[in-house]
């Protein structure tokens, strides 16, 4: 089987594959999210997931939560030299990796996390023999 990305369109067109439409728990591994509303008949659906109602404001510890998530799933950072703090919303992410486009991803993570408003990226960086003569 080849390794294709789900097209635009209907859920349940054979072009939708492997997206999964049933329940969370059931799905299969593999699958994705399908994007569309299944019980519409409009075809150009905005999808709004990630959207928060005009009045809802996260606390910092919940933000500075998801974003060590973010960073914990990403599967091309290391962040075990990164530490995260929120206040009123402004991110303040320190420590050290090995490679710059580590420090630019480690910011992206942190912006995509909803009510961090700004980013101050401290993160340093430093060839691997630094990071570990740097925690013995």
């Amino acid at each position: 089987m080849k390794n294709e990305q789900p097209t635009a369109g209907k859920p349940g067109e054979t072009s939708q594959w492997p997206r999964w439409e049933g329940p969370e728990e059931s799905r299969p591994s593999g699958y994705l999210q399908g994007d569309a509303n299944i019980f519409t008949d409009e075809s150009e659906q905005e999808n709004h997931a990630g959207q928060a109602p005009a009045d809802y404001d996260r606390s910092d510890e919940l933000i500075a939560q998801d974003i060590k998530e973010q960073l914990t799933k990403d599967a091309f950072i290391d962040p075990t030299a990164i530490s995260v703090s929120v206040t009123n919303g402004e991110v303040l992410l320190e420590g050290v990796v090995t490679k710059s486009d580590d420090k630019e991803r480690a910011e992206a993570c942190a912006m995509s996390v909803h009510g961090a408003r700004s980013c101050i990226n401290n993160v340093r960086i430093a060839p691997r023999a630094s990071l570990t003569g740097a925690q013995a």
